[in-house]
Parts: C-alpha cells; structure tokens; sequence
C-alpha cells in the first residue's frame, strides 16, 4: 500500500512540476505581452491541473505521514526535513492562492504584464519565483533521503532561502530587461 502511495506521490510532483517548467518557458517567451486567447486557455487549463496535483499530494504526502509515523512512533516525527518539507509546500500552496486570485489576472490581462504599475508586477514576478523554487525544493526534499534525522530545520530553511533569494535576484533582473528591451520606461513611479 505505501508503495503505490508514494507512486501516487511521485506521478503527482512529476505532472506538476512539468506543467511548471513548460508554463514558466512559455510565460518567459511573452516577455511581458500580451497573451493569445489560447495561451490564456492554456495557462488556466494548467493552473487546474495543477491544483489537482497539488491536492494529490498533499493527500498523499499526510497519508504517507501518518504511515510513517505508525511504522515508527518514537522517532519518525521527530525528522526536521520533513516539517522543513511541510513548511515549504505550505509556501508554495498560500502562494498558489496569489497567483491564483493576484497574478493570472495580470499576467492574462489584454494589455500585457508591463502596463501595470512597478509594484503589480515586482508582485506578479515574485510570486513566479516562490512557486518555481518551492515547487523545485519540495521535490528535491522529497528524494533528499541522506537529509533524513541528519540536518536541522533551520539549515534546510536557510537553503531554501537561499535559493529564494537568488530566484528574486533573476526575477528582478529579468522584470529589468524587458523594461529596457522593449525600450520602455519604467513607470514614474517605480522606484518609489
């Protein structure tokens, strides 16, 4: 039973993280503009999925909890990767909400993402990053078995961090570029 749980688990991670990458290549290649009427279908179409996917594992992910858990009381708990692991999919579904109700809907909008105000899109490009990099670290927590009962907490928080840090910086400079690309200026009231 835990083996087709843990399957379950992995074709989940596999469909969302691949429906990730190809939304993230595709958003990148419109940088900023508008999108097609099916571009549009698409990215609604994916974030659907996606939500699925991430009920399965969140399901799946307590099942496999309280089996572990079960399998060994006295010492399964007590595995700091695995509350870092929880704490980081716990990010990436609040900020699935933000994207859902804040960032779809500028990044679908008929004018294009770079007509919104610096704050709109410093927004939209933020929460980009914390999906892609907690989407990628909760899997790679998931395969990290070498971390299990031998870091703590904090130094995989700081690692994620880390990484979150270093996706801001690109997200910061791309949002930068496409400003200077299109030969746009920023609005009046970025950097204020």
């Amino acid at each position: 039973m835990k083996t087709l749980i843990v399957y379950i688990h992995l074709i989940a991670a596999c469909i969302a993280i691949g429906i990730l990458l190809i939304q993230d290549l595709a958003l990148a290649k419109s940088l900023g503009k508008p999108l097609s009427k099916t571009a549009i279908q698409e990215l609604s179409k994916s974030a659907d999925v996606m939500f699925v996917a991430l009920v399965a594992l969140w399901v799946s992910g307590l099942t496999l909890v309280v089996i572990g858990y079960l399998d060994d009381p006295q010492q399964y708990l007590f595995n700091e990767k695995l509350w870092a692991k929880y704490t980081v999919v716990s990010i990436l579904t609040l900020n699935g909400l933000l994207l859902h109700f804040f960032s779809f809907a500028r990044i679908t909008s008929p004018s294009g993402l770079l007509t919104f105000s610096a704050h709109e899109q410093i927004l939209v490009v933020v929460t980009g990053a914390i999906s892609s990099v907690s989407w990628l670290f909760a899997c790679y927590l998931g395969i990290a078995r070498n971390w299990n009962h031998n870091v703590s907490y904090e130094f995989v928080m700081t690692v994620y961090g880390a990484f979150l840090f270093i996706a801001f910086l690109v997200a910061g400079s791309v949002l930068y570029n496409l400003h200077r690309k299109d030969s746009c200026e920023f609005p009046q009231n970025f950097y204020s």
